[in-house]
């Protein structure tokens, strides 16, 4: 049980800092001009790339933490 939460909890932030890094957003922007060519709108898109991969990248990182921890769990039990 312990060991569930400390990989969901390491990988989450490995994988945000991993995805910082690593990863670019290229996200768009969008500008509406009035007929003066002042910009009255703006609209932001989300990159789904990003977020995919970055959700990859997160759920990789908890399932590795984890196989480390039951790896060590393992080794540890055969020790004792």
């Amino acid at each position: 049980m312990k060991k569930g939460w400390i990989s969901i909890i390491g990988g989450t932030i490995l994988g945000i800092v991993i995805s910082f890094f690593t990863l670019e957003y290229n996200g768009w922007q969008i500008n509406r001009h009035d007929r003066d060519g002042v910009a009255y709108q703006s609209i932001n898109d989300i990159d789904i790339n990003l977020v995919h991969n970055s959700f990859i990248i997160i759920v990789v990182s908890c399932l590795a933490i984890y196989f480390v921890l039951f790896l060590l769990e393992k080794r540890r039990n055969r020790f004792n």
